[in-house]
């Protein structure tokens, strides 16, 4: 059976999960190498979870998940976070994507999302993307995450 032959529930299923314009997209977009999701200073553009299969070495067959912003707002802004929540129970790895700049202003929201992600003991990494507009780098990612990324310029630092 090859890649593209593997069923959808039986890849690793990696999601990415944060607020509106954390930079999920992008991430999507630069992982994949294509302009998979729709990317939008916006907020809210992603109004449904976005699937791409794919294979990543070594984890071998992979489905990654975009899903909407956990604090969107409004009557339609709680049916995407409904839809965004749904997508935990079907994880296998959690990606964390935090705007650099709120990760050194607030984590709280960020918080109380690893919460849901830790009581259904999913693995996750915290991903403090736009690194390139960060002005005191080290000090940012070393205390409030574990990767630091540019989805724009495709540079990553690991901590």
């Amino acid at each position: 059976m090859g890649m593209n032959d593997t069923p959808k529930g039986e890849r690793i299923q990696i999601a990415l999960f944060g607020r509106r314009n954390a930079g999920k997209s992008s991430i999507i977009n630069a992982i994949t190498g294509q302009d998979l999701a729709i990317v939008s200073n916006v907020k809210g553009t992603t109004t449904d979870p976005v699937y791409k299969a794919m294979e990543i070495l070594p984890l071998g067959p992979v489905m990654l998940v975009d899903t909407p912003g956990l604090d969107d707002e409004g009557e339609l802004g709680q049916e995407r976070i409904r839809k965004a929540k749904s997508v935990l129970n079907k994880t296998d790895i959690a990606l964390v994507v935090v705007d650099g700049h709120q990760a050194l202003e607030d984590m709280s929201f960020e918080q109380s999302i690893l919460q849901l992600i830790e009581q259904k003991q999913i693995p996750h990494i915290i991903i403090l993307n736009k690194q390139d507009t960060f002005i005191d780098q080290e000090n940012a990612v070393t205390s409030k995450g574990d990767i630091c990324v540019s989805a724009t310029t495709g540079n990553i630092t690991v901590f």
